[in-house]
């Protein structure tokens, strides 16, 4: 097998020669105002937030006295030596304190995360829930939004004598939990990571310059992962400050892995902030709609699925499969469909012929050797900028085209964003990821001349599919990747039995560029060209 090709990175800069310049002047203006302010600093200037912040008064005081102090234009924080203001451009000992000194002013605090799926083949989306989340040095909340913005998940951690208690809502199962909390509540570790970003930004690897957010001006930081030293990081991430006030308004996480989908990585935002001087009386009052019993939803799931079933599977033969997967750049193989129907008839359709690289695949289908569609699709995968990055999938496109022999037509449509046409090896992936749901193990068996070992898992594993339908899969004992998928399920009218049949699998082939470049042949008639 030859060795995998870097995935193109979706964040990078749109012009590296010119950011490459800008970084370098200022890292230079840094190195020169460290330097001069270790010659001689500055005695003429009081810290005047530290003197503010030693009155009791203050201490009580809301938002208004944070807008008089920081924005009142009393200018304190350390400049280039300029007079521009550019308050970053100094030494970050100094104005690094002063952020952690304007975080301690926080009473409580407010902002959105939201998940950003990076995918290996196909579309780039924005998750399908995103979250609300409230905290404050005693207590803490949380509402998960569907897409639709409807709240699905409830969360509150209240004080509760000398502890806290947990109360959990799921509006899909009307059910809730209540129990005893004993760790502190999550302000502790949303304060927490904010003070540890901003003591990591002396170690930033770039200044990202200037970009407006949510209305304000706001400087960039990106922090690399060797910069966290023995703090078990893994990802770069990218926080960015109001110009004014110097308290975070976004944090960028890169690269999170899931173990759910191994055909991804997420991208965690954080932004929409808000901060409070002191906590709102409303902001935190427990809401359990009637009716709802106190459960677990896996209670609830439970009951309507039945008793799962797991295999003794190895926890790294998961891994092995999905890291033999990822390896590939090329895949032939063949899709059939069986189907059994209520009088005993068996019967075929197919085959169709897949052909599978990284950004684009073609499907051909025939009867009696006849061919009747080839289909082709194109994928085209806008590079998003590591600064401006909106989280949006409107720079993937995904060009159809559709070849009918039978009545010698075509059509051609983009389709943008979120398309409904998932690359089929990302399919695939998801699949092999499954094998550690497995409800048992295969015996081996030899399938295509191929010793090989099989997983057959209950559908009902993931989303709300029948318990009855199963999916089988077995896999090279030597190289750990596919020989053979089915999928077997009940069509609706709970008479017919199908099987759909993934075969015939060629790993890693050479394709000639050519295969995947639509050809129309003269004659046919074009019925559809339009965006989607």
């Amino acid at each position: 097998m030859r060795p995998a090709k870097n995935i193109e990175k979706l964040i990078k800069n749109t012009d590296i020669d010119t950011n490459a310049r800008m970084d370098n002047a200022v890292l230079k203006d840094v190195i020169k105002a460290f330097e001069n302010s270790k010659k001689e600093k500055s005695a003429a200037m009081p810290n005047i937030w530290r003197i503010i912040m030693k009155s009791k008064m203050t201490k009580l005081a809301t938002a208004v006295v944070i807008i008089i102090t920081i924005l009142g234009g009393v200018n304190f924080w350390p400049s280039d030596g300029s007079g521009n203001g550019k308050w970053w451009l100094g030494p970050p000992a100094a104005w690094g304190q002063e952020i952690l000194e304007s975080l301690e002013s926080v009473k409580a605090i407010v902002y959105r995360q939201r998940a950003f799926k990076v995918r290996d083949y196909g579309s780039d989306t924005m998750g399908s829930l995103w979250e609300r989340r409230y905290a404050a040095t005693d207590r803490y909340r949380s509402d998960v939004y569907d897409d639709s913005n409807n709240i699905v998940i409830m969360q509150w951690t209240l004080p509760d004598g000398e502890g806290y208690t947990k109360y959990k809502v799921w509006t899909e199962y009307q059910c809730y939990t209540k129990k005893p909390e004993k760790t502190p509540p999550f302000y502790d570790n949303v304060m927490g990571s904010l003070r540890r970003y901003v003591s990591f930004l002396d170690r930033a690897s770039k200044i990202l310059g200037t970009e407006t957010f949510e209305g304000r001006e706001c400087i960039g930081f990106e922090i690399s992962p060797g910069l966290y030293g023995n703090f078990t990081v893994t990802r770069t991430t990218h926080i960015w400050f109001d110009v004014e006030t110097k308290l975070p308004v976004r944090i960028v996480r890169y690269g999170i892995e899931t173990s759910y989908d191994p055909g991804s990585t997420l991208t965690l935002i954080h932004d929409q902030f808000d901060y409070y001087a002191e906590v709102p009386a409303d902001m935190f009052t427990l809401q359990i709609p009637e009716g709802f019993v106190n459960a677990e939803p896996d209670e609830i799931i439970a009951a309507r699925k039945g008793e799962m079933i797991f295999a003794d599977v190895p926890e790294e033969l998961r891994d092995e499969i999905v890291s033999a997967l990822k390896e590939v750049q090329t895949v032939v193989y063949q899709e059939h469909l069986e189907w059994t129907t209520a009088d005993g008839d068996n019967h075929t359709y197919g085959p169709r012929n897949m052909y599978l690289a990284r950004n684009s695949w073609r499907e051909d289908s025939s009867k009696w050797e006849s061919p009747q569609k080839k289909k082709w699709y194109v994928i085209e995968k806008g590079d998003h900028d590591a600064v401006s990055f909106d989280f949006n999938e409107q720079k993937f496109r995904l060009i159809e085209t559709i070849v009918n022999f039978t009545n010698k037509t075509y059509s051609v449509v983009t389709h943008k964003g979120a398309s409904r046409h998932r690359h089929p090896m990302d399919r695939i992936l998801f699949l092999a990821g499954l094998v550690n749901q497995a409800d048992r193990v295969l015996e081996n068996a030899e399938i295509e001349g191929i010793e090989c070992f099989g997983v057959e898992v209950s559908a009902n594993k993931y989303g709300d599919n029948s318990p009855n339908d199963k999916h089988r899969m077995w896999f090279d004992i030597e190289t750990k990747l596919p020989v053979r998928m089915e999928f077997e399920y009940w069509q609706s009218d709970g008479k017919t039995k199908s099987v759909k049949v993934r075969d015939q699998f060629q790993w890693d082939p050479e394709l000639p560029e050519e295969i995947f470049v639509p050809i129309i042949q003269e004659g046919f008639e074009l019925i559809d060209t339009s965006d989607k």
